[in-house]
């Protein structure tokens, strides 16, 4: 985001140019300008520069205020989180699935589960090396790590996403878990032999190069809903790519300030039943859960 004083900056520049543009130029003309003229123009520009530094202090004073306000705002909710999620998802089994790539948001999506009284059964980081977009690379995987390739591109793409959310979700098939570490699809840790009927898709990336969001979470959510699975996504306020539009398209729950402890009650009641997209962004429809705004 540009800031305001930056762009002040730029047209108080301008304006300075073109003031001394003014002077030298006259000073080449046929006919030149009384000493009058000149100050007068001088003076204006000067008092044009004043407007702009006091708009510069202005802006600055507003934004600090704003600032303060917000992170007054964050220190409330992050009180009073604890309060409001406790018990809400008592001992539900949750799996989370990372797809984007901020390890960090993992963690505190995590933290706030356990403090909601889940289980984080198994926690899922998914390979953004492995070639996901390349029909044949899939096969070769499945082919070289038992799962069983029939090369047909589409069926070999269909069957590793349907292990996959059989493995996350049902936990009858934990034998598939060192195959697909094998094959370089993902990492898992936890206990992936439990089932469970919610999962959470950490999303968002640093770029649309690394964005995994069309060859994976795409393809997965619709299989894991197969199972019965309830799925959230959800990802930082700052992500520079974001993943929401496309969980749009999945008909899931979206959360897109997770960062933050409002994002994170609003997770965790997406995960209770409220199908909304939560955060601050274009693309949010709710801010806070229904639920709260009715206790």
């Amino acid at each position: 985001m540009i800031d305001i004083r930056y762009h002040i900056y730029s047209i108080a520049a301008v304006f300075l140019a073109l003031a001394v543009g003014i002077v030298i130029g006259t000073s080449f003309a046929k006919s030149f300008p009384s000493d009058t003229s000149g100050r007068h123009t001088i003076q204006r520009y000067e008092q044009d520069m004043r407007t702009l530094r006091e708009a510069i202090l202005q802006a600055h004073d507003t934004a600090t205020k704003r600032e303060t306000a917000v992170k007054a705002w964050q220190d409330y909710c992050r009180a009073i989180m604890p309060a409001v999620i406790k018990d809400k998802l008592y001992w539900r089994n949750v799996a989370v699935v990372q797809t984007g790539d901020s390890d960090d948001l993992t963690g505190s999506v995590k933290e706030a589960l356990t403090l909601a009284g889940a289980q984080v059964t198994c926690t899922v980081d998914i390979n953004s090396t492995f070639p996901f977009g390349d029909d044949a690379g899939i096969s070769e995987a499945l082919a070289g790590t038992g799962l069983g390739s029939t090369y047909d591109s589409k069926a070999d793409r269909d069957r590793l996403f349907r292990i996959l959310a059989q493995t996350i979700s049902a936990g009858r098939y934990p034998y598939f878990v060192p195959k697909l570490e094998k094959a370089g699809v993902a990492t898992f840790s936890g206990k992936c032999d439990a089932p469970c009927s919610l999962v959470v898709f950490v999303g968002g990336a640093t770029s649309p190069d690394s964005s995994l969001v069309q060859v994976v979470d795409a393809l997965l959510a619709p299989d894991l809903q197969k199972q019965g699975v309830t799925v959230v996504g959800c990802e930082a306020s700052e992500a520079k790519a974001s993943y929401v539009p496309v969980w749009h398209k999945c008909g899931i729950a979206t959360v897109d300030n997770a960062d933050n402890a409002m994002g994170q009650t609003c997770l965790i009641y997406a995960l209770g039943g409220e199908t909304a997209n939560f955060g601050t962004k274009d693309t949010a429809d709710r801010l806070i859960p229904k639920s709260l705004e009715n206790q």
